[in-house]
């Protein structure tokens, strides 16, 4: 198996360097040919099972492209995982699952609002009214909604969409809706789908890091300051081994499957420091979208934002104490 896992990654890592611009991908988005592109090469619906136009890849094969592409851009790793670990999951078994076969070779887009789980919306006669706020994706094609149960919302949507800090392959912004709405399950999925999106989350955090780290050994390596290399100051040098060494360990904690549970803290705790300081290697430069570093923070503070927080500590906690805690 682990010969095959480094044909994988050799084939997604010579894919991204020759189909992935990363530059256009920030400014124009991740367009419709690209989507297609890579639906083509069946990582859009990597784990999605074959009968449904995905690949039906294990979890280690969906996570070792996620990692790789993440490398390059986050924004699609993040697309492939909203598909794969939140819509697939959302959907399945439901009578909204046979969208999977469009969704997965690209004809439509699909959406995951995990922010505001359907709080500021109503339902009535079949239809979906209200505002929702900072979704990932306003070009989705159907939205998946949480509340008190899982229910699907099918576009066309009306939206407002504005710069947001991070993935910005992916559209963001407001849904203004008036549409039809399906109710998939009377109970909420959330809160299982987040728990097992652990790995994959982690997964494209891994890429994140290498991506940064990558940037920031490489530019190390040829910028002069005081006429020595970066890399010959023992702080710098000193850092960036001891990030790599926690890179290390965070893909051997992932694929060795020790505990989702660790591997996604260890991985959300240090990915935004890292993240950072790839771009301060950099100086000011660093802020610069040329150099293809500041994405890795900007999406870095997204991510972490996002997927943790009280709650995930919360759990954490519980699963160290092997029972429920009372906290003050």
């Amino acid at each position: 198996m682990e010969e095959e896992n480094n044909i994988l990654r050799e084939t997604v890592a010579e894919f991204c360097e020759k189909n992935l611009d990363e530059k256009k991908i920030e400014t124009e988005g991740i367009t419709e040919k690209l989507t297609e592109l890579i639906a083509s090469q069946g990582f859009l619906g990597s784990a999605v099972p074959d009968k449904y136009s995905g690949s039906g890849l294990d979890e280690t094969s969906y996570e070792i492209i996620l990692e790789e592409i993440a490398k390059y851009s986050p924004s699609v790793a993040m697309k492939i995982f909203i598909l794969n670990s939140m819509y697939y999951p959302a959907v399945k078994g439901t009578s909204a699952e046979d969208t999977l076969n469009d969704a997965s070779t690209g004809k439509i887009s699909v959406a995951v609002d995990f922010i505001n789980k359907a709080g500021s919306i109503e339902s009535e006669s079949g239809k979906a009214k209200g505002t929702l706020k900072n979704i990932l994706g306003t070009d989705a094609d159907k939205l998946v909604v949480f509340g008190d149960s899982t229910s699907i919302v099918s576009g066309p949507f009306k939206s407002d969409s504005r710069d947001f800090m991070g993935f910005r392959g992916l559209k963001f912004g407001d849904l203004h809706l008036d549409n039809s709405v399906q109710v998939l399950d009377k109970h909420s999925r959330m809160a299982e789908i987040m728990e097992n999106s652990y790995g994959p989350a982690s997964a494209i955090g891994l890429g994140m890091i290498s991506g940064a780290l990558q940037k920031a050994i490489d530019y190390t390596n040829v910028r002069k300051a005081f006429g020595n290399k970066l890399r010959d100051f023992e702080p710098v040098s000193f850092r960036l081994a001891r990030f790599r060494a926690m890179e290390s360990i965070l893909r051997n904690s992932l694929y060795s499957r020790i505990d989702p549970y660790y591997t996604f803290n260890f991985a959300m705790e240090h990915l935004v420091e890292i993240a950072r300081y790839s771009v301060n290697t950099h100086g000011g430069y660093g802020y610069f979208k040329d150099f293809g570093v500041e994405k890795f923070y900007r999406d870095a503070i997204v991510m972490k934002s996002i997927f943790y927080g009280t709650d995930e500590l919360r759990k954490l906690t519980e699963h160290v104490y092997s029972e429920k805690i009372n906290f003050v």
